[in-house]
């Protein structure tokens, strides 16, 4: 049902599960589980920790490496309260009895370990993306790095860019590109790999302090202020997923984001709020 990558991070989940039901996490106060994309862990993470100086007694835990559909699932099984989605939810999962929504947005784009990436026009980018000849501005090679083809950013890096599904397809059967399993993965090799070039949200890049250099995009850099004016139009989607009938808690916390403070944390990591 889940995900290989997920399995380990949900043992760890339901053993959590397990002490907070049976030891001292229980008699201390309650205890609200997260987990989702990877993209957006670390953002949770801030928002766990201002939560729990919100609320006296409750513990927020969030538990990396179960992705989207991974979380999705453990929302669905109960072992997770809330689950933090790159994608909508699917319609069986919907008809499942799981309600859900986007909460923020955040600027989508191309980064590179280059210092220097330079700009392009967004009808080149696929040309660029799938050439093997693609160098950046000063004759570093380009290295694309691909995310499997399952993976939610597949999926948005292919409908964000005119003709790059295709260009992504063209690359996949290259025996020279690499593969990133997850988020961190992604970005790990990204800052590894010389001339890289991968797709990722700023929200990622920000909240985990990472290195790294977006190109701009017909003149414009991805940032909170180009996306909220409408200069930068290609965006990342962070959606909240919880069962049809969440706790109490569960709702507090998603109350919490869309508060002043919430929405501080979230324009921080590089993210706009969704408030409907």
């Amino acid at each position: 049902m889940y995900p290989g990558g997920a399995k380990r991070a949900l043992g760890l989940l339901f053993g959590l599960a397990l002490f907070a039901a049976c030891g001292p996490a229980a008699a201390q106060g309650a205890v609200l589980r997260i987990g989702g994309t990877g993209a957006a862990t670390e953002l949770m993470k801030r928002l766990g920790a201002a939560f729990e100086t919100y609320e006296a007694g409750v513990e927020v835990e969030v538990i990396p490496g179960l992705g989207s559909s991974g979380a999705i699932s453990a929302t669905m099984d109960g072992a997770l309260d809330i689950a933090v989605s790159a994608r909508p939810l699917k319609q069986a999962e919907a008809e499942a009895g799981l309600t859900g929504s986007p909460f923020a947005r955040t600027p989508y784009g191309m980064v590179s370990s280059h210092p220097r990436p330079g700009d392009i026009a967004a009808a080149d980018l696929a040309a660029f993306f799938a050439s093997v000849t693609s160098t950046w501005p000063d004759g570093t090679p380009v290295r694309v790095i691909l995310r499997p083809l399952s993976e939610s950013d597949t999926a948005l890096l292919g409908e964000t860019f005119p003709g790059m599904a295709e260009a992504i397809h063209d690359v996949r059967a290259r025996p020279d590109v690499s593969v990133a399993a997850t988020d961190q993965d992604n970005l790990d090799m990204a800052a590894d790999v010389e001339g890289s070039l991968v797709g990722t949200s700023l929200a990622q890049v920000v909240t985990e302090g990472r290195r790294l250099q977006f190109m701009s995009i017909d003149g414009v850099a991805p940032s909170v202020e180009s996306v909220e004016a409408g200069q930068y139009p290609y965006v990342k989607l962070f959606h909240m997923i919880v069962a049809g009938a969440p706790a109490p808690l569960a709702e507090r916390f998603i109350a919490f984001i869309r508060s002043d403070e919430g929405v501080a944390i979230l324009r921080e990591a590089a993210c706009l709020p969704i408030m409907n």
